[in-house]
């Protein structure tokens, strides 16, 4: 962590002038996704301080593309929290990915915090808690894997609408106020809806506006295709037993 981020990780003040907010910006660190053609779409990756949305159907490759994006945050020496809220998430897998690179892994696996939350309260209590807990406190990666599902379970339907995504733009204010406080960088998966003309990600206008970025992931046989929306910048990733490269 820079000089820069720790001072202001530890402030207790409520205020910053323009300059200071400036130099906290320009301090934010950029986070690999594990493929290159996808950080370029991104200018660099996920960045520290922003939250980014990866979007797509069912297999389309997003929690392995939020394993890989923690698996290379361990080599940079980084701690990543990962809250899975579908049971996605596979140790083994990651251990493959790192195998089939010719990493070793040197501690790697326990460089990722890994929690199951099955309910919306133990969801939200993992970032208003974070910086709280010893484990989760140093962590500059956050992987939220999914993003809508605890939403969708319990406040399904029409008639949940309006709390559904009252709670959502509550989560994703807290998220956003960490990562620019703690320097942190979130990645959130998402489930879609089928709109008439293309796939959205579940939250609509209630993420979007929260957002750095979002990007749709397509499966075309054996490779990932990564659209930034609604800019519409595209790249191509091969997927093998190395992951997304």
């Amino acid at each position: 962590m820079k000089a820069g981020q720790e001072r202001f990780r530890h402030t207790e003040r409520p205020w910053e002038t323009a300059k200071e907010s400036k130099e906290r910006v320009d301090s934010f660190p950029f986070f690999s996704t594990g493929s290159q053609s996808i950080d370029r779409l991104l200018g660099g990756g996920f960045r520290a301080g922003t939250l980014t949305e990866v979007f797509g159907r069912s297999n389309s490759g997003k929690s392995q593309l939020a394993m890989q994006a923690a698996l290379f945050s361990a080599r940079m020496g980084k701690r990543s929290l990962y809250v899975d809220t579908e049971g996605s998430f596979r140790p083994e897998r990651v251990e493959g990915i790192a195998r089939a690179r010719g990493w070793e892994d040197r501690g790697l696996l326990e460089m990722i915090v890994y929690v199951r939350t099955d309910s919306l309260s133990e969801q939200m209590e993992m970032v208003r808690r974070m910086s709280e807990r010893a484990a989760t406190s140093t962590c500059t990666l956050v992987i939220i894997d999914t993003l809508t599902r605890n939403f969708s379970v319990e406040l399904p339907g029409k008639s949940n609408l309006s709390s559904r995504q009252g709670a959502l733009n509550v989560y994703l204010s807290e998220m956003a106020r960490d990562a620019y406080l703690g320097g942190r960088a979130y990645l959130l998966t998402n489930r879609v809806t089928f709109g008439a003309q293309h796939d959205v990600g579940i939250g609509g206008r209630t993420v979007e506006q929260l957002v750095r970025a979002s990007v749709r992931l397509d499966r075309i046989g054996a490779s990932l295709r990564a659209t930034l929306v609604p800019e519409g910048g595209s790249a191509t990733a091969r997927v093998g037993p190395q992951g997304v490269d």
